[in-house]
């Protein structure tokens, strides 16, 4: 691991707020012209959600390319669904151009269907994308069988644009590339205050002050109150993973034997892969807390091996969790609350691909893009209306939707 800096300096041309894909490929992007940039962060680099993550690189967001249209309109709704369609190929070719030692794949993903009206949806994701020239495809049942080793769902779309990284050894790379590029990285420094004055912004520390004509804040759902409504622009969810030990050459050959990361389309979804020394890795929603307690490992055991029964005597070896941002607008927010200050969070479980895209959106905002002149809609900075209000009734609907989706496995159960 890099030795990064320890001195505070007192003065940068942008101070960036995150040290995570956001924050770091900003970072990237701005040390292009001028490397006077400065990184800070409350924890380690990548300690959130860009080192915790699934490490699955998916292109677009949560909503279709026509709903992107019917939101921003035709044509600028038409230049976004190319951004994010994009967003994968943007992460491999910076892992390429940079040389990251990352275990990087773009050889897929796959959405699997957990029932036919499901698999309708996915289909008409599918015809969307193809009309816009992705190379997105539907499987059968059969297929589908084949590439996952479980028969379990009725079909899926493959999108040939995506991969699978190994999470933390990426946002690594991103540090030690930009700090080869002058960044100056602080771990374990929270920005405590902002204050904007004459000529910028002062960033309290509690190692110091620093000024800066720019600030770019890209905590994600570990946003502390710098802003007061910071912390209320989006709900927090938590994702639950573990890992098992190495699975033996018999295990390899049943579990995932297509080697492709997997997302499913239940309403509390699971999202699984292997890894390159052969484990199986899976997450799905956790809990709403930081902490892990003993029925977290039993609650991903049983999700596990609801899609591999043959898994059942192979340990757990690791377990965690971290925190989601689900912003309003179910897109990644992108916003400028006053001169010189901009904020980008929220990817909702597309955070490796587009969090990344983020950076040099960021950057051209920084370096002085008009906002009606981004690629990427820059929003207004608001809370959201009755936002502790929207987080209880996250709880209570993850809770439903758990028990709706437990009825559906007890009826496939029967059916089989």
């Amino acid at each position: 691991m890099p030795a990064f800096v320890a001195r505070l300096p007192s003065r940068a041309r942008c101070v960036v707020i995150g040290a995570g894909y956001t924050g770091l490929s900003t970072a990237l992007e701005l040390s292009a012209i001028d490397g006077d940039v400065v990184v800070l962060d409350a924890l380690n680099i990548g300690e959130g959600a860009s080192g915790r993550n699934g490490g699955q690189v998916i292109p677009g967001l949560k909503l279709n390319p026509d709903e992107l249209e019917q939101r921003f309109g035709q044509s600028k709704g038409a230049a976004l669904t190319d951004l994010v369609g994009g967003a994968a190929q943007h992460v491999f070719d910076l892992i390429k151009r940079l040389g990251i030692e990352c275990g990087a794949r773009q050889d897929g993903w796959i959405q699997a269907a957990h029932h036919d009206a499901a698999l309708d949806n996915l289909l008409n994701r599918a015809v969307q994308w193809q009309s816009r020239g992705g190379d997105v495809q539907v499987l059968d049942q059969a297929q589908t069988t084949r590439l996952l080793g479980t028969s379990i769902y009725k079909g899926a779309l493959l999108d040939r644009r995506a991969g699978q990284l190994q999470p933390y050894q990426y946002v690594q790379g991103l540090a030690a590339a930009a700090r080869s590029r002058g960044v100056k990285i602080f771990e374990h420094c929270a920005a405590l205050q902002l204050r904007r004055g004459e000529g910028g912004w002062t960033v309290t520390t509690a190692s110091g002050e620093i000024r800066a004509e720019q600030v770019v804040i890209a905590t994600n759902a570990y946003s502390s109150p710098l802003l007061p409504a910071l912390p209320h622009t989006y709900v927090t969810l938590w994702s639950l993973q573990a890992a098992t030990a190495p699975l033996s050459a018999a295990l390899l050959d049943q579990v995932l034997p297509g080697g492709l990361p997997v997302s499913d389309t239940f309403r509390v979804l699971r999202y699984f892969r292997r890894t390159d020394d052969g484990r199986f890795v899976l997450g799905t929603r956790g809990a709403f807390r930081d902490a892990l307690n003993g029925g977290d490992v039993a609650r991903v055991r049983a999700e596990m091996l609801d899609i591999y029964p043959m898994l059942e005597n192979v340990p757990i070896t690791h377990c965690w969790c971290g925190r989601v941002a689900v912003p309003a607008a179910s897109i990644p927010m992108l916003s400028q609350p006053e001169p010189g200050l901009t904020v980008a969070l929220g990817y909702y479980g597309r955070g490796v691909a587009m969090a990344t895209r983020m950076g040099g959106l960021v950057a051209d905002l920084v370096n002085g893009l008009p906002p009606e002149e981004s690629a990427y809609p820059v929003t207004p900075f608001k809370a959201m209306p009755a936002a502790p209000l929207h987080r209880n009734v996250a709880r209570v609907a993850a809770n439903v939707m758990r028990f709706q989706d437990l009825f559906e496995r007890r009826v496939r159960g029967g059916k089989r």
